[in-house]
Order: C-alpha cells, then structure tokens, then sequence
C-alpha cells in the first residue's frame, strides 16, 4: 500500500504568488515556466476566484464608505 504524500511545502505560496502577478499580467516568462507544472490547475482557480472575491469586496467597502 503505497503512503499518500505530502504536498511540497510552499505549493500553496507559489499558487498564490502565481495568481496575484498574473492578476496584475505582470509574471514573467522565467518565473512561470518554474512554478508552472507542480501547479494544479484547481488550486489555481479557487486562488484565483478568492483573490477576487476579496478584490471586489474591497471595492464595494471603498464606495460605500466614500458615498456616505
């Protein structure tokens, strides 16, 4: 029975470094091409959708604070 292994440490801060300079569309050919592959493409999406979700509450805070 073969063990489950553990995910490499600092996947899911590569994921979310990954996520935020592609959310800024400035991640760089190097960089990319190193986190790239161990990157699933899930971790990637549910960071993605969070990054956003925080993004777009923040604006929401921002415009309900300034209009009052």
């Amino acid at each position: 029975m073969p063990r489950p292994t553990s995910p490499p440490k600092g996947r899911l801060l590569s994921t979310l470094r990954t996520v935020a300079w592609g959310l800024f569309g400035v991640r760089g050919y190097k960089s990319s091409e190193k986190d790239g592959p161990p990157l699933s493409p899930l971790q990637i999406l549910i960071a993605a959708l969070v990054f956003m979700l925080v993004f777009v509450l923040t604006l929401v805070t921002v415009a309900i604070n300034i209009s009052q």
